[in-house]
C-alpha cells in the first residue's frame, strides 16, 4: 500500500528492530570498518538490500533499504549518546 506524499511510515515494531539488529551485526565489519577493507559502495548497498528484505519478511510494513539504514544509524547514535 502506497503512502501519500509527506506521510510518515509507521514506527518500526520490536520484531522489525530485532530482525534489523540480527541482520546488521554479522555484517557490521563490512559496513563500518575502515576504508582499507575495500568494500565498495555497491557491495554495501547490496548488504542493506538483503537486510531490508529480511525485515520485510515479517510482513508488517514494506521497509526499503534506506529506511533500515537510517533506523540503524538512529540506534547507533542513541546507544553512543547513552553510553
Amino acid at each position: 500500500m502506497a503512502r501519500a506524499s509527506g506521510e510518515r511510515a509507521p514506527a518500526f515494531t520490536a520484531q522489525e528492530l530485532e530482525k534489523l539488529v540480527d541482520g546488521v551485526l554479522p555484517q557490521y565489519t563490512l559496513l563500518y570498518d575502515p576504508p582499507d577493507q575495500q568494500v565498495s559502495a555497491h557491495q554495501k548497498k547490496a548488504i542493506w538490500r538483503a537486510i531490508a528484505k529480511d525485515v520485510r519478511t515479517l510482513g508488517v510494513h514494506q521497509r526499503r533499504s534506506t529506511h533500515c539504514r537510517k533506523r540503524w544509524e538512529d540506534i547507533r547514535r542513541w546507544t553512543k549518546k547513552t553510553a
